[in-house]
């Protein structure tokens, strides 16, 4: 019954008791009364005190038996919350508990229990029980017995679990805990042991104090030291002497700092030989991040290892930068692609602006010095995520993934121009370079590694089209201007082999509109592909290296028809443009010298015009040249006077005959007193040093008048005459 019950019923049937008590003393009070009436010689006050005695003592019994039952309560109460946390905390428990009595009859068990029991049955739960008695049973009642079950429900994993039954007097306490975890990770355990024992790669375990504690078998057979002799050792032990302190310090702080080391490293066998070996130390850290262990792997070279090595090493990389190669890149951008990240994958081509001039004037070893620097400077701008390669001469590739393409590309970029800018010291030489850069964008500008890769190498000739020192971005529009100039460059090829180039002059005139001299311009008609502008094609000749061919070309066609021209007026001069090619050519004096001559036209008659970009991409050999030319009877032309930021220093280093006023100070000649002012100081400048002046671009007669007023007496342009074929010019004077 529940003790509350208990106690309440208690409490009632006190106050029962006493009510009836309190009443039946007073109906003895009125027996006593009768009773003495009867019999007068009793003590009334005498017999009603022991009455009242009784009743008082059996009120305090019945008091102390209430206390008693209110006692019994409280230790029952907390003998059920004992019971109660009991039975919690063993549900609470990961293993299975049950009591059972000599009889094998279950009679407590927590939850655990039962849900195994449900798991596999209570016929089989009972079969394990009747083991574990049997076995108690035959080793005479021992205090406990243990018992491993394998049991599998469905498709569903073995379950392993280890009961053992406890004996105390008569009764028997069962437990059962779940070793499936432990009993796999103890499989795991013995198949790293036995791989660790197999493997031909040597290992070595030390403690946190470096000393070591466990060697395989591989390591007794290459080094020859079984694992007692070079245990509690450190690992100096297999010391050759051939690295330094240095070189131990560095591969210890690194493991302290980045947790691992790896290279190369020369040891000691136990007979004295030296070998090199390629080690792999890791160190292992506790939940603290103190280091508990160091792991060491290595392998031995074999001379047959390290011939693979250098192979592998030439086939993968570059072996002046050690930069990985074409090869490797395209492997490593391939393996990026089939990643498949969130992120746009994107590839960077990068070439050094005027290597090339640093190249020639410098040396190659100069060369390969800056390009070495340059490979550092841009690995060290990269992240470790990306991928970077030289891809060939002066140019490098980067594969870099970027969240936010266009942003992230801008960031990239605009990081890498600016290092780049920074001088280099080379042998003691500052120098500066700049670069160009090309990006394509996976998924949006190509599908493959070959696509991208030429898509940012059509965008880095885009960059370098559009000024250098920048980067630009893969377009449709980028790829069609390719196509276009590379239908040029073969078109072209082909109309220099044929001698399909065509040349046109264009007058130059005196004040009085009288005919001075000639400036021969090249065209070009082809059958396929029609009219080409010169600024054109003549751009796809300086970026193909088709230049000095076709300056040749031009050359040898002008001054055949200016020989049929001359013969109309001898007092004609001819102005034929140089390139930039053509300046730098050691061999530019003699084969101007033959094509002269082989038309028979004094040299004295050429004037040959070069442009202050020329001058500045090697002033040395260009004074060179024009000093000889000179020499040959040669006149020099400064074209485009007043566009460059040095144009008075040429004046004082080279000896020209003539400057050409640039036509972009006629475009706001009538309204701009500042292009009026610059001509006029220009004018004058040329009258004081005795240099003939000639103004290009004059298309108006209000240009004209104004020039006049200048001072100006010498002019070219539309105005006057546009350019025109050989026979119109020859019909000026004979008409």
């Amino acid at each position: 019954m529940n003790p509350t019950r208990i106690l309440r019923l208690t409490l009632i049937s006190c106050i029962l008791v006493i009510v009836s008590l309190i009443s039946m003393q007073i109906q003895l009070s009125q027996l006593i009364t009768q009773y003495l009436h009867q019999y007068p010689g009793i003590d009334a006050r005498h017999l009603k005190d022991i009455i009242l005695g009784l009743l008082i003592a059996a009120i305090m019994l019945l008091l102390f038996g209430q206390c008693q039952a209110r006692r019994l309560y409280i230790v029952s109460l907390k003998l059920k919350k004992h019971h109660a946390r009991h039975a919690h905390l063993l549900n609470k428990l990961p293993y299975a508990i049950a009591e059972l009595d000599a009889h094998k009859v279950i009679h407590n068990s927590n939850d655990a229990f039962r849900q195994v029991s449900q798991l596999q049955g209570l016929l089989s739960i009972q079969q394990q029980i009747e083991q574990l008695f049997n076995q108690l049973e035959h080793n005479n009642y021992q205090q406990s017995t243990t018992l491993l079950q394998r049991f599998q429900t469905g498709e569903a994993p073995v379950i392993s679990i280890e009961w053992q039954l406890h004996r105390s007097g008569n009764h028997f306490f069962l437990s059962g805990r779940n070793i499936t975890q432990q009993l796999a990770e103890q499989d795991r355990l013995s198949i790293s042991e036995k791989i660790i024992e197999s493997t031909p790669i040597g290992v070595l375990v030390t403690g946190p104090d470096k000393r070591i504690q466990y060697t395989n078998p591989a390591f007794e057979q290459v080094t020859g030291f079984s694992s007692h002799e070079v245990e509690g050792h450190f690992p100096s032990i297999l010391s050759s002497g051939k690295q330094g302190e240095d070189f131990y310090k560095d591969m210890y702080q690194t493991m302290e700092d980045e947790g691992c080391w790896q290279g190369e490293i020369w040891n000691r066998k136990r007979n004295g030989d030296i070998y090199l070996e390629w080690l792999s130390v890791t160190a292992l850290k506790d939940e603290s991040g103190n280091n508990t262990h160091y792991i060491g792997m290595f392998s031995e070279f074999t001379a047959q290892e390290l011939v693979k090595e250098k192979l592998r090493t030439l086939a993968y990389y570059d072996g002046l930068t050690s930069l990985a190669n074409r090869t490797l890149f395209n492997e490593r951008l391939q393996c990026q692609i089939n990643a498949n990240t969130k992120k746009k994958l994107c590839v960077v081509f990068i070439d050094i602006d005027g290597f090339k001039r640093i190249n020639d004037t410098l040396g190659h070893h100069i060369g390969d010095q800056l390009l070495v620097a340059i490979a550092s400077r841009i690995k060290e701008t990269c992240r470790e995520a990306d991928s970077l390669a030289r891809w060939g001469g002066d140019e490098f590739i980067i594969a870099i993934e970027v969240s936010d393409s266009h942003r992230g590309i801008s960031t990239f970029c605009t990081k890498h121009l600016q290092s780049l800018k920074q001088p280099f010291l080379i042998n003691g030489r500052e120098l500066s370079i700049t670069a160009s850069m090309g990006v394509s964008i996976y998924g949006d500008d190509a599908n493959n590694t070959s696509e991208l890769i030429r898509n940012a190498d059509i965008a880095m000739f885009q960059s370098k089209k559009l000024g250098k020192n920048r980067f630009e971005i893969f377009s449709p529009a980028h790829h069609q201007e390719l196509m276009e100039s590379m239908e040029i460059e073969n078109r072209l090829r082909l109309a220099i082999k044929e001698n399909l180039i065509d040349v046109h002059f264009q007058p130059q005139v005196w004040q009085d509109a009288k005919i001075c001299g000639l400036e021969a311009l090249a065209r070009w008609h082809d059958p396929v592909i029609g009219q080409v502008p010169p600024q054109k094609f003549i751009q796809v000749a300086e970026e193909t290296g088709l230049i000095n061919e076709l300056s040749q070309l031009i050359y040898h066609v002008a001054l055949k028809k200016f020989k049929t021209i001359q013969t109309l007026n001898p007092a004609l001069g001819l102005s034929v443009n140089l390139s930039v090619s053509q300046l730098q050519d050691v061999n530019l004096v003699t084969t101007l010298k033959q094509i002269t001559d082989a038309q028979g036209i004094n040299p004295s008659s050429i004037k040959l015009e070069i442009t202050e970009d020329i001058l500045m991409s090697d002033l040395e050999q260009s004074v060179r040249n024009t000093g000889l030319l000179k020499e040959m009877g040669f006149q020099i032309a400064l074209d485009d006077f007043g566009t460059g930021y040095s144009s008075l220093s040429y004046l004082k280093d080279l000896d020209i005959d003539e400057i050409k006023i640039d036509r972009s100070f006629m475009q706001d000649l009538l309204s701009s007193e500042r292009n009026k002012a610059i001509i006029q100081a220009i004018v004058a400048m040329s009258k004081v040093l005795d240099i003939h002046c000639i103004v290009e671009g004059v298309e108006t007669e209000e240009q004209l008048n104004k020039l006049i007023q200048i001072g100006c007496n010498n002019f070219q342009g539309y105005y006057f005459y546009k350019p025109m074929p050989s026979d119109e010019i020859s019909k000026l004077f004979t008409g």
